[in-house]
């Protein structure tokens, strides 16, 4: 009995370990000062998005209220919130992903809808594992905001991931087993974007990532001030997700 439970205690921990494994294994990880260092994604801050998703066709989705994976044309029915990230001093031994800076997604205002990642920010790179529930685990399938600090307009650089088909859904792609993702990223431009926050200085940076069933892509815009101010994604399946910075809040540390 004792074997057949460590047995299956292992399996079940691969399996997690499958679902939420991340290679990426160019991105540049510090062992030291993971969290101190810091001077955008820094314990305290809190970002808050709108979101927006369109289908192929260009008509306008929205996350269902009643079930948070699907999507919905009523307006009425839609969950209307806004997604926080909190980046947070992890409890000791508690932190989601070694050597990353912790975040807490949730949305507000329904707070109790809650799911923690990691971030990694150092004088190489600035990299962002996205949300991993409800409809925007479909992010998965797309490139992860990322770029090289203080590089110039033309500079490219790649990556792979292999995802579990924990990830997968009619939604935005359907595969079984292990789906293998090739990035490239390129920094295209420096423009002068209009946010919530005001216009701000931002580099343009154009992501793809290909796998057999196609290619999805990611195009940020990324400000030194507040980091990744807009995303847009687009999907396997044509969905379009558009991420905007709205708001930037400085909380207390006790």
């Amino acid at each position: 009995m004792k074997v057949k439970y460590w047995l299956l205690t292992i399996l079940g921990i691969i399996s997690v370990e499958a679902c939420l494994a991340q290679t990426y294994d160019k991105v540049y990880i510090e062992r030291k000062n993971v969290d101190t260092n810091n001077s955008i994604y820094k314990v305290g801050r809190n970002f808050y998005y709108t979101y927006n998703i369109e289908d192929a066709q260009g008509q306008e989705l929205f996350v269902s209220d009643k079930d948070k994976n699907i999507l919905t044309s009523n307006e009425d029915e839609a969950m209307k919130a806004q997604m926080k990230w909190e980046i947070i001093e992890p409890l000791k031994g508690k932190r989601t992903n070694r050597r990353q800076t912790e975040i807490k997604f949730s949305f507000v205002p329904n707070i109790w809808v809650t799911s923690f990642t990691g971030v990694v920010e150092n004088e190489q790179n600035i990299w962002v594992h996205p949300i991993r529930m409800l409809f925007f685990k479909s992010l998965q399938t797309a490139p992860y905001p990322y770029i090289h600090v203080d590089k110039s307009i033309g500079y490219t650089w790649s990556d792979q991931m292999m995802i579990g088909d924990y990830w997968s859904s009619p939604l935005w792609g359907e595969w079984k087993k292990g789906l293998l993702l090739d990035y490239t990223y390129t920094i295209t431009d420096e423009v002068e974007l209009t946010t919530a926050l005001g216009v701000l200085h931002c580099q343009k940076v154009v992501s793809s990532a290909k796998s057999r069933l196609g290619e999805t892509t990611l195009v940020s815009y990324f400000s030194k001030e507040y980091g990744f101010v807009r995303m847009e994604y687009k999907l396997l399946t044509g969905l379009e997700v558009v991420l905007d910075l709205t708001k930037v809040e400085e909380v207390e540390i006790e």
